[in-house]
């Protein structure tokens, strides 16, 4: 460089052949090199054999980030030795016209040429060689600049050799433009998910963590360091740890996503309630993972109870005076039985008493405290608040419980009937089923003209649909609903009732505890003919299961 290139065809000037074995030595080391994998020394050694094979005092190498208008250099070499640089503009400096031409020379006079390039202010080279780096779509990634002390010619073969080592440029800024495009995605996704307020999470197929969001870590107490790489048996009691990976294992073998409900023991803030919805990907290398999104109902959970109560508790005061009333029948007959029993014992000649007649003052008062306790045993279940365990029920015995909770209003104000056949049992909670039943008899009542109670008429019905579900219909002949009102019949809060009769919150509290049975409710009515609530539920699967037709 410095001089043309001279001589016949098939010689070659001896300046040239020295950068010729020099050029491909270079090459040689720093492909080599490249070959042994990501070196960060590269850059400044292609930037350092560059300088040295042109015989030029500096050369630097910069890079153009997409949508950015700064430059970046990448390494520099000037005068023997390496140099950091911050990112420049490229405007009316060098690079900007290496940029626009892909080739420029400037032999001479380039610090006068280019008054506000600050790098041409600082080094003061005479002249200038640069050539743009770019990708095997013609893209501009950046440039290779030579600076010069000395006025800077050039010779065909210089280009032709600068190429090369633009060529090998190109590949470590390709995977450096690679590089920052991950890591920006990389950031991105951990941005994305740490702006989720739910707790997010994914495993691999070994069950160990791989990635978790902010409020995931929050929620777990730990750090992402100690977390990643670990297991649920890691953090949890065993029993929890063992159900969380039987759900996470049937979403990996099966590859349906679920959600199911989930207990999850906290050692500050003891037992919580989860719904986690759980999804099986795959990667770009074929490996699965499980994406996991969690949802803690603990809170509501609890509200839910109190809602429950607060409306078992309203129906209760509802039922007081037909408790009282079934109470009170058989407290008579103990109270009758007693006093009998007191005068006989009382006469002189207590050996004459008629042993039947003592018998039968014994038998009666036993059945009286008998349908005492039974109410009592009723009353208790119904208001029960602490027991949510499911277990294989009888339907008709859970509808009899339901009726003596009743008798008394519906023999006072309704005709009622039984159309019960045998069905098989069912799995659920029986106060709970009692309270959606006693709720759909209570409202049955209401629906009714009270001063017409002779013509009011109650049927509850049990059978086994065409599907294999068990059906069982609460119907009314009462004053039946409009379409509008059936709309919102299951909406919280929403009554038709007069202020101070009901909390409209019954027939939604029985709608969610159906469903948790696994079943629905179905309502049918017409204005001024009456209304049908439909309950229906799985069966329970074992065989033999059947209850009879008595209550």
């Amino acid at each position: 460089m410095g001089t043309t290139a001279s001589g016949s065809a098939g010689s070659e000037n001896p300046e040239d052949a020295v950068r010729r074995v020099s050029s491909e030595a270079a090459l040689q080391v720093l492909l080599s090199r490249r070959r042994s994998g990501t070196d960060p020394t590269l850059l400044h050694g292609l930037v350092r054999h560059v300088a040295e094979v042109f015989g030029v005092t500096s050369a630097v190498l910069v890079r153009r980030s997409p949508g950015e208008e700064l430059l970046h250099p990448l390494a520099l070499w000037s005068r023997g030795q390496s140099h950091e640089e911050p990112a420049v503009t490229p405007q009316g400096s060098v690079l900007d016209e290496v940029l626009r031409q892909d080739v420029f020379h400037c032999p001479e006079d380039a610090h006068a040429r280019f008054p506000e390039d600050g790098w041409l202010r600082r080094l003061g080279p005479q002249g200038v060689l640069g050539m743009s780096v770019r990708n095997s779509r013609e893209e501009v990634l950046g440039a290779l600049v030579l600076m010069h002390d000395a006025p800077l010619k050039v010779a065909s073969t210089d280009l032709a050799w600068l190429r090369a080592f633009t060529l090998l440029a190109s590949t470590s800024l390709e995977y450096l433009q690679t590089r920052a495009e991950l890591d920006e995605a990389r950031d991105f996704l951990h941005k994305t998910l740490n702006a989720i307020q739910k707790p997010v999470f994914v495993k691999d197929r070994q069950h160990r963590f791989v990635l978790a969001n902010e409020a995931f870590r929050r929620f777990m107490g730990v750090s992402e360091e100690s977390l990643l790489g670990r297991s649920d048996h890691d953090f949890v009691p065993p029993h929890e740890a063992d159900v969380f990976r039987q759900q996470d294992e049937r979403v990996f073998t099966t590859g349906q996503s679920n959600e199911n409900e989930e207990t999850y023991t906290d050692g500050a803030r003891g037992t919580r309630t989860l719904v986690t919805q759980k999804a099986r990907f795959t990667s770009a290398r074929g490996q699965p993972f499980l994406v996991g999104v969690i949802r803690d109902v603990s809170e509501h959970k609890r509200m839910e109870a109190h809602l429950r109560m607060a409306d078992r508790m309203v129906t209760v005061g509802t039922l007081a005076a037909s408790v009282a009333h079934e109470i009170n029948n058989p407290l008579s007959y103990v109270n009758a039985s007693l006093n009998f029993l007191r005068e006989q014992l009382a006469q002189e000649d207590a050996s004459r008493l008629s042993l039947d007649e003592l018998r039968e003052a014994v038998a009666d008062a036993l059945e009286g405290t008998g349908r005492v306790r039974t109410i009592v045993q009723d009353l208790r279940t119904f208001a029960r608040a602490d027991d949510e365990r499911a277990e294989p029920m009888d339907i008709h015995q859970v509808i009899g419980s339901a009726l003596r909770m009743v008798r008394h209003q519906l023999q006072e104000h309704a005709h009622w009937e039984l159309e019960l056949e045998s069905v098989p049992q069912v799995l659920g909670n029986p106060a709970r089923l009692g309270q959606v039943l006693v709720n759909l008899l209570v409202n049955a009542l209401q629906a009714f003209v009270q001063s017409a109670p002779k013509r009011n008429r109650i049927r509850i019905a049990s059978r086994v649909s065409d599907t294999g579900q068990v059906v069982v219909e609460v119907e009314d002949n009462g004053r039946g609903m409009a379409p509008e009102v059936l709309a919102r019949l299951f909406t919280p809060f929403f009554t038709t009732k007069p202020a101070g009769e009901g909390t409209g919150l019954g027939l939604n509290i029985s709608q969610s505890i159906i469903q948790a049975m696994g079943g629905r409710i179905e309502v049918s009515s017409t204005p001024g003919q009456g209304s049908t609530f439909r309950l229906l539920l799985p069966r329970l699967q074992e065989p033999d299961l059947t209850s009879g037709s008595s209550t």
